[in-house]
Formats: C-alpha cells, structure tokens, sequence
C-alpha cells in the first residue's frame, strides 16, 4: 500500500512540521530547542504500543481532530517524565504540585497541552500545505493511561476508525533537558490510499 517514495516523502513533511514546531516552542519559551524526527513508520494500530517501545508505562496523549478534504487525527504520546519536564519549562517553576495520585497539577497540565497544541498545529499546517487543502482542528484533549487506551480513546474520539497510523517517532532538546514523543497520524481510511497515492 505504500512505497519507498511515499516513506522519503511522509519523512520531510515530519522534518518540516519539526522545523515550525521548533520555531514556536524557541519563541515561546525563549531557550534553545532541537526536534528531530528519527524514523517515520506505516504501523497497523493495534501494534503501535510494541512499536514506539511503551507497553506497561502508563502515558500521556494529546489528541487532535482535523477535518477538511484530507480528514483524520493527530495524537501525541509523552511519557510521563517528559510531560513533566515540558510542564517545568513552560512554568518555569513556578507551577503547582499535583494533587495526590495526579501526575500533573491542572496548571502543568494546560502547559503540556500548550505544547502539545503548538506540536500538532505544526504537522496539521505541514499537511494541509502539501495537499494544498484548508483543515481545521478542534483543541487537544488530554489524557493519561496506559498506551492501548490512550490509543482506544483517541480511535473513539475519530469519527472513522483505521486500521493504520503514521507514527513519527520524535525527540525535542529543550537547552538541558531531553523529552521523547512520538506523533501519531492517523488519515480517515477513505483518505488514506488516496493521500499515498498523491505521493508516489
């Protein structure tokens, strides 16, 4: 279903979407940031957990719905230590503790979902460019569970359900400190050979 091409081509749309998220997270936190995306990968949905490497961690997704002629999703995984991180230099320091048996206080959890936000705005605005389309997204909804259902909440929350994800697997360096994500498109299936095809 998907070729060597339409691989190199996914690959620089994730290397430019990093680019612009770079640029936002840079102004926005005034420090110096470095995202790379290491490998971009057509995974079936029900192997991503195996995949990115998280299978009895607890995590935290941001999800994000587009729609216009190329609809789909976009969900952002973090671990919980990176949110943490992220969540530390948005406020920096000046946030809250979390709440007993919370990983995240209410004003760390709006900081991540800001970034989180910025992330997928950066790959939505790369994909409506390439396909030279118009999407709109509604606001990142937040949640932390284990991966599979964090991946069955965000499939519930999509109004077609795939059998398939693009997973870029990505690292941000924020000055000293180290987060891993990984961002999850997930086309409506309908779309999704056609989006391939378009690359070929």
């Amino acid at each position: 279903m998907i070729g060597m091409e339409t691989l190199r081509e996914l690959k620089r749309l994730g290397d430019q979407s990093a680019e612009m998220a770079v640029e936002s997270l840079a102004e926005m936190t005034a420090m110096e940031v470095v995202m790379e995306v290491s490998a971009v990968n057509l995974t079936e949905v029900e192997q991503i957990p195996a995949m990115i490497g998280i299978t009895e961690d607890a995590i935290i997704g941001l999800f994000v719905r587009f729609t216009g002629e190329l609809p789909g999703s976009v969900l952002t995984l973090i671990s919980i230590p990176s949110a943490q991180k992220l969540a530390d230099i948005m406020l920096a320091g000046m946030g809250d503790e979390p709440a007993e048996g919370e990983v995240l206080s209410e004003m760390q959890q709006s900081a991540v979902e800001e970034i989180g936000n910025i992330i997928t705005s950066s790959f939505i605005d790369v994909w409506a460019n390439a396909f030279t389309t118009a999407l709109t997204q509604t606001p990142p909804a937040f949640v932390c569970d284990y991966v599979p259902s964090v991946i069955d909440a965000a499939l519930a929350r999509a109004s077609e359900k795939g059998d398939f994800a693009v997973v870029f697997n990505s690292a941000i360096h924020i000055t000293d400190q180290d987060i891993d994500c990984h961002i999850l498109v997930l086309p409506d299936p309908d779309k999704m050979q056609m989006m391939f095809d378009s690359m070929e």
